[in-house]
């Protein structure tokens, strides 16, 4: 039978780079939901009702701001990466985002697929700019992203990186924050495509099972 992978559209490309052993069908969700977690919640249960006849489906979402909380799972069993976002996951591993967090907390994460939706940082100030004027600009997205130190692009193999990788720069220095990259790996990203499923990675969700918080380990 067809596994089924929900995901978000910032994963996409690397994704779909890895080639599947068995039966693989995707749904890809708009990165602008993640801005409205309830209507993210809502729609992912309406993607579930609906997914049936599958061997399994896997959420590739994690808790995403509390948008796979209380999420029912369908008559399917269902997996879901055991991570708060999708960083984890380009990096290939929860070790090595903890790493990361933990040399610099502020920490703005960029890759490709964050760099193409259409509200990222540098198109909303292009909106702040138009309708505020510079000065008061600068001063908003100041205050929105106060708490960050630097930018740290995820290197992931995607066509245009060198265009996102520039414009992680601009981000940067928009900000006023130092710039670093670093190299992401796809081994969570082929355990998501074709397992092992294991428990230390992944929540195993049984059929009309509600998702809990505390299944992630990671409150």
């Amino acid at each position: 039978m067809t596994v089924k992978i929900i995901a978000c559209e910032v994963m996409r490309e690397e994704l779909l780079s890895i080639q599947p052993d068995g039966q693989v069908e995707y749904e890809f969700i708009s990165m602008g939901l993640h801005l409205h977690p309830k209507k993210l919640h809502r729609e992912l249960q309406n993607i579930l009702d609906r997914s049936l006849g599958y061997s399994k489906i896997i959420l590739t979402f994690g808790l995403c701001g509390g948008a796979a909380k209380n999420l029912k799972a369908s008559a399917t069993p269902l997996i879901i990466p055991k991570v708060h976002d999708c960083i984890p996951v380009l990096l290939g591993s929860r070790e090595k985002y903890e790493h990361f967090s933990n040399e610099e907390r502020g920490t703005f994460y960029l890759s490709c697929g964050w760099m193409i939706t259409e509200k990222n940082i540098l198109s909303e100030h292009q909106r702040i700019l138009a309708k505020y004027g510079e000065k008061k600009a600068f001063s908003i997205l100041s205050r929105m992203y106060d708490s960050y130190r630097r930018v740290l692009f995820i290197h992931t193999g995607c066509a245009d990186e060198a265009v996102n990788l520039e414009q992680s720069h601009q981000i940067a220095q928009l900000l006023n924050l130092r710039h670093d990259t670093v190299q992401g790996d796809n081994a969570y990203i082929r355990k998501i495509v074709n397992g092992p499923w294991d428990e230390d990675d992944f929540i195993h969700v049984s059929p009309f099972t509600v998702i809990e918080e505390k299944l992630f380990g990671i409150c």
